[in-house]
This record gives structure tokens, sequence and C-alpha cells, in this order.
């Protein structure tokens, strides 16, 4: 497995585009109290609004990470909740790729 990192704003809304394994992902983050995910793959939907919570992937679906070609997760400092104000800091976002 590869883990690849991606790096966030210390802003609570964003949107990036990411290319790994020859696919186009945009990604979208926004803050509701705790990140909500969204994610395009190759333009197309593939997840809309999904809760994050820490040390755990975000695609909840065997096809989705199949689609993706891994899985998203927020890497944090002891289990605590991810939180725009630490990205960067005690809160990073990785892509493990399959």
């Amino acid at each position: 497995m590869i883990t690849y990192s991606i790096d966030l704003k210390q802003t609570p809304n964003q949107e990036f585009l990411v290319n790994i394994a020859n696919r186009d992902m945009t990604v979208r983050i926004i803050d509701r109290g705790l990140p909500l995910f969204s994610l395009f793959v190759n333009n197309e939907y593939l997840v809309q609004n999904v809760p994050c919570f820490a040390n755990q992937g975000i695609l909840p679906y065997p096809y989705m990470i199949t689609e993706a070609g891994g899985n998203f997760k927020f890497v944090t400092e002891n289990d605590e909740y991810p939180n725009w104000v630490n990205f960067g800091k005690t809160c990073n976002l990785v892509f493990e790729a399959e």
C-alpha cells in the first residue's frame, strides 16, 4: 500500500484537484462542526457529504474504494476529531492507494 499526503489549507471550506494513479479527483471539504467530504473521480460524483472521523477510511463502500483506487483518511493525534483549525498540524489528510 502506498500512502500519499495531501496538503490542506487551514480553512473550513475548500475544494481542490489531485491526480493519483492516473485518476483526476476533485475533493471538496466543508465544515459543519465536523468535516463533510465529497469526491468527484474523473468528473463524476462518487460520494457527497460523507462525515469524516479520525483515523478511519472516508469512502464507505468497497466499490467506491475500487473506483477511487484507494481510500482517504484524516490522520489525527490522539484520535481527535478532524478539525480545519488543525489541518497541517495535528490533522492531515492522506490517500492510501490499493
